[in-house]
């Protein structure tokens, strides 16, 4: 929302009622929510332009190092290194971290590894997996919590790569649909969708006979739809005004029943802001992995997002020595000795 020069009942002799109060108060809280969600909607869309050169590929970089100590983890276990209570911790790791890059990071040659230390087939489990998530996503629980999600999502880069393909889709539609409702002019509260048709069945030009009277109807419906497109409620209510010959100096002479009617569609429009606000948050944080509470300022989230870059920079370097460290078996083997299969009782192997 862009020239909005705030609504504002300036104070007189008299002190201001309390409608004069809320409407001043309710027209700074949109002038507010305008600006932050401008401001919200430049860092998503900042952090959408630079994930394809600057996260993605480290993500894909991570996940093929975790692919090859797996690879590592495999070969060791064929080795003849290893008692048999440090192979079925090996077997353990290999089957559950090559199931999660298959899974959701579709590094599918890992596959073999996988149905060595399996009993059930790789392709089986994934079916399983799917029809689990499908029945989940269909369970009427699970749309009512969706809609009242309160923890934070997951990361892009923690979702599978099907799941990543199917929201980077997602969001290019979604870009394009709001291209196409701006130019249709469909993207608008209700709020500004009423002020609005209340404006145009004044000024519609179309129906005026005087030539000049149309030359001036047609110039303030140009104003009306520029607001109307822009999701400008003030804007609209300022020419709302002006129709009622109410100015800026004459607002405070508004009766109670006309500051109850713009009260009423100000609270409406914050409502509308704040939902769309909250939405905006949520596909920030499904990115970044910030709390979409926390998301408010262009400088937060794109400190998150370059906070997530570089802990994954420091993610590599580390894995990166863990396995030139690992390919060393007695150093591996010391690592295993300590770890604890989960739901298996604690044993401490004979060296």
């Amino acid at each position: 929302m862009t020239d909005t020069a705030i609504l504002h009942i300036p104070e007189s002799e008299k002190p201001l009622n309390k409608k004069q109060k809320e409407f001043n108060l309710l027209s700074e809280t949109i002038e507010a929510l305008d600006r932050q969600l401008a401001e919200l909607q430049h860092a998503y869309d900042e952090m959408l332009r630079r994930m394809p050169a600057e996260l993605d590929p480290l993500v894909r970089e991570y996940q093929g190092h975790r692919a090859d100590i797996v690879n590592l983890w495999d070969r060791t276990y064929e080795a003849e290194h290893f008692r048999k209570i440090y192979q079925d911790k090996l077997a353990h790791l290999i089957t559950e971290n090559a199931f999660d890059l298959i899974k959701n990071h579709g590094l599918a040659d890992l596959k073999p590894v996988f149905n060595k230390y399996s009993p059930v087939n790789i392709d089986v489990l994934l079916e399983e997996a799917r029809n689990r998530e499908m029945t989940r996503i269909k369970d009427p629980a699970f749309l009512l919590e969706s809609v009242n999600e309160t923890e934070p999502e997951v990361a892009f880069h923690e979702l599978s790569v099907a799941d990543q393909q199917r929201i980077k889709a997602e969001r290019r539609e979604q870009r394009l649909d709001e291209r196409i409702r701006e130019a249709q002019q469909a993207k608008t509260t209700k709020s500004v969708r009423s002020v609005y048709m209340e404006l145009v069945k004044t000024f519609h030009p179309d129906l005026e006979t005087d030539e000049s009277e149309r030359t001036r109807k047609t110039e303030t419906m140009q104003r009306i739809t520029k607001a109307y497109q822009e999701n400008n409620l003030l804007g609209l209510l300022k020419m709302q005004m002006e129709l009622l010959n109410i100015h800026r100096a004459e607002l405070e002479n508004l009766n109670k029943n006309q500051l109850s009617y713009y009260n009423k569609l100000l609270r409406q429009q914050i409502e509308e802001l704040d939902q769309q606000k909250t939405a905006l948050q949520q596909r920030i944080s499904a990115i970044c992995g910030l709390p979409y509470q926390h998301a408010n300022s262009l400088v937060t989230v794109i400190a998150r997002f370059n906070a997530n870059i570089n802990e994954l920079k420091a993610e590599i370097k580390n894995i990166k020595k863990v396995y030139k460290h690992w390919l060393v078996p007695s150093q591996l083997k010391a690592y295993l000795k300590p770890f604890q299969i989960p739901g298996q009782p604690a044993e401490d192997p004979e060296e």
